[in-house]
């Protein structure tokens, strides 16, 4: 398990992860970012309403990702069916 330390929203935080440091600071940048656009946009007056409102927004946006990523793949899948159907027909 390796040990990085972040900054997030000002405050330093130490890591422990079994992911390697790059991938640990990715998440922090990410989680940073997403922190001040809240802060700058909401301006909630404290880091603990900031990170609520900061991670409900990121949790959002991943299950509307994953959401259109399910139709996406629904709709290839259908694709490939048809593909497969008349192909077979085609015998």
């Amino acid at each position: 398990m390796k040990s990085v330390i972040v900054n997030v929203f000002g405050s330093n935080y130490n890591v422990r992860a079994d992911s390697d440091g790059e991938h640990v600071l990715e998440v922090a940048g990410i989680v940073d970012r997403k922190m001040k656009e809240i802060d700058r946009q909401f301006s909630q007056g404290t880091s603990t309403r900031t990170a609520v409102l900061a991670c409900m927004n990121l949790v959002d946006e991943h299950l509307l990702q994953r959401q259109e990523d399910a139709r996406w793949v629904s709709c290839r899948v259908g694709m490939l069916i048809d593909k497969l159907e008349s192909v077979l027909r085609g015998r």
